[in-house]
């Protein structure tokens, strides 16, 4: 498993280890997983993740839902609908 971290904030609780505590949190259950912390570059979120998991040859895609305000995904649109219209991995969402 490989959890992805894109543009991690400079500041916060994980900042000197960005998704530490998740992949604790994972071990402790069993699951194996390593982090890639990725630079977008520019380029936006859902493009750099698409591109991740094809770097990787991903068989699925696992993500959470719909972070920012109703208003925001609307007026923006956002990565969950960027990728929900364009990505060819399967995606597995919570919400």
């Amino acid at each position: 498993m490989n959890v992805v971290i894109i543009d991690p904030p400079s500041h916060g609780q994980e900042r000197s280890d960005p998704g530490g505590l998740l992949t604790t949190m994972m071990a402790r259950h069993g699951v194996k997983a390593e982090v890639s912390v990725i630079a977008s570059g520019g380029a936006g979120v859902a493009q750099t993740l698409q591109r991740h998991a094809r770097d990787k040859a991903a068989d699925l895609l696992v993500m959470g839902a719909y972070s920012h305000s109703r208003l925001r995904q609307a007026i923006l649109g956002g990565t969950t609908r960027s990728l929900l219209a364009d990505t060819k991995t399967p995606i597995f969402m919570m919400h």
